[in-house]
Parts: C-alpha cells; structure tokens; sequence
C-alpha cells in the first residue's frame, strides 16, 4: 500500500517519500506494474547513488524480468554486474 501512495505521489509532484533501498524497490515494482516509466528511471537513479553491497547487487538482479528488462532500469542493473565482477574479479585469492 505505502508503494502505491507514494506512486500516486510520485505522479502528481514528482517527489519520493521513499527513502531505503527495499522501498525504492516496492515503489519501482508498482511503477512497472502500472507502466509509469519516469518513476522507475527516478527509482534506478536514486538506487545507483546509494551505497552498493553484494547483498543489494543480487537483490538488483534478483528482480522480476519484467522489470530487469525495462530501458528505464537497465543502467542499475549494469551498475549490479559491473559491481559483482569488479568484487570477484580475482576469485583466486
């Protein structure tokens, strides 16, 4: 329900009140469901600035593929990848 709200928000003032990674998440999930493109490349950008860990990675790459194929969350998605290799380039040591 707070994804859809802040969907709806997102929609008429082009604001997020979501904050965290796994709201984000339930917001992009609901902008896909609903096709609202500009929320989810809002959504991807706000989550390619946070932090990245391998845990939030696979969580990216993890997500329906309808949504792993939008244009608009494609540069999180390689954001992810390149993430994950850059941390087991050398899986050796």
């Amino acid at each position: 329900e707070a994804a859809l709200m802040d969907l709806l928000n997102f929609m008429y003032s082009n604001t997020l009140s979501a904050t965290t990674s796994p709201a984000l998440l339930d917001v992009l999930m609901a902008a896909d469901k609903f096709e609202v493109a500009s929320c989810m490349r809002y959504c991807s950008r706000l989550l390619r600035s946070m932090p990245m860990s391998c845990e939030s990675a696979l969580l990216y790459l993890d997500l329906p593929s309808s949504v792993l194929m939008a244009d608009a969350v494609q540069p999180l998605t390689d954001a992810a990848k390149q993430f994950l290799a850059g941390r087991y380039k050398d899986i050796t040591k």
